[in-house]
């Protein structure tokens, strides 16, 4: 519906307004009628607990497809998650001497499968399972055994099909390591927990503004066009993000500081009224697309940062400020800019910084897990 990402600001198409609108104020609708008025756990929630009831699990896919297609700006990875995990938790429920262990371990090699599907990385998607997941660590290699086969059949499917891959999908100028580098890891890092940071406020000011509107269709109609609004205004903010990130990076140095600052700010806000609007996705890739649009704004301001670092640090680090999933992040970030071996430490640095930074200022408290 957004067409091919351009940078040029106001240069949307004006009904993407009434869309969006109209699209939230269908979810808001279905939601009513499918008495999912209240909270609705995110993707990772979901894999932490290991477990999606069958019953609810159409009704939530059914939503969050439809929210990504009228324009969301969110991601695919809460659909994966729960249409994944629902079949499985489905498929262990039929079996009545099935214990706790072994629904768990079913439904998270279902999720995993759905995982090594979307990122076309079924050693990232196994990894992200195992550190997410509730499974005993004396069970790890046992559980994570089937775990990647899914992955890999689900990557193997979905490659066949689409022909794209996550890994090395980010065209950012080559990389060369030196040791000063491990210091800009450690700063990258610290530089995600600010972001993190502002995505906190920016959304806690959105949800205070939502409860200034408590009928969830006017709200919904309203937060629907103010989010059609900024992909208007700003489209490299809209939607989940990674058409626009892959643009960005191809064309660094082209993009002015002003602009991509205002791209950032815009993301943060259309992803917080996408959730307060009651539309469901994924929040991973566009924290995906808030950290690499960050690397590519810092490598503008202080060029002695190279772009590639910048960008698969900041990929890795503020998703991992979030989520504690960081052996995850760090193959993510590493493998979609390509830093090679030699990049993975630097890469490491930055998101243990910006968990252990994010933690001490209890930040992951108040994140939506996506």
């Amino acid at each position: 519906m957004f067409g091919a990402p351009t940078s040029e600001a106001f240069s949307g198409q004006w009904w993407w307004i009434p869309v969006v609108s109209a699209g939230a104020l269908l979810v808001a609708i279905l939601r009513r009628r499918a008495s999912l008025t209240g909270h609705v756990p995110g993707a990772v929630a979901y894999a932490q607990r290991g477990w999606v009831e069958p019953s609810s699990a159409f009704a939530l896919v059914t939503i969050s497809a439809i929210s990504l297609m009228v324009g969301a700006s969110l991601g695919p990875s809460f659909g994966i998650i729960v249409s994944a995990g629902g079949f499985s938790s489905w498929v262990v429920s039929r079996r009545a001497s099935s214990g706790e262990t072994e629904q768990h371990d079913y439904a998270l090699t279902g999720m995993t499968g759905g995982l090594g599907a979307i990122f076309a990385a079924p050693l990232f998607a196994a990894v992200m399972a195992s550190e997410l997941s509730p499974t005993s660590k004396r069970d790890y290699v046992a559980a994570f055994i089937p775990q990647l086969l899914a992955a890999t059949i689900g990557f193997a499917i979905f490659f066949s099909v689409t022909g794209t891959a996550i890994l090395d999908s980010f065209d950012v100028p080559g990389y060369d390591f030196e040791y000063v580098h491990l210091l800009f890891g450690v700063g990258l890092g610290l530089a995600s927990a600010l972001v993190l940071l502002a995505f906190v406020a920016i959304s806690g000011l959105i949800r205070r503004a939502s409860a200034m509107v408590p009928n969830p269709f006017v709200r919904a109609t309203l937060f629907g066009a103010l989010i059609g609004g900024i992909a208007f205004a700003l489209p490299l903010a809209a939607a989940g993000g990674s058409s626009q990130l892959a643009f960005e990076t191809d064309n660094i140095g082209a993009i002015g500081v002003g602009l991509l600052l205002a791209v950032l700010l815009a993301k943060m806000a259309a992803v917080a009224l996408s959730l307060e609007a009651g539309f469901l996705g994924g929040t991973v890739f566009p924290m995906l697309f808030i950290g690499g649009t960050t690397g590519v704004l810092i490598h503008e301001l202080l060029p002695d940062v190279p772009a590639a670092l910048a960008v698969a640090a900041m990929i890795a680090a503020v998703p991992g400020a979030m989520i504690g999933a960081p052996v995850s992040f760090v193959l993510l970030g590493a493998g979609t800019v390509g830093v090679g071996v030699e990049g993975i430490a630097p890469v490491g640095l930055a998101v243990v910084t910006s968990h252990i930074t994010a933690s001490a200022l209890q930040l992951r408290k108040t994140r939506s897990a996506g």
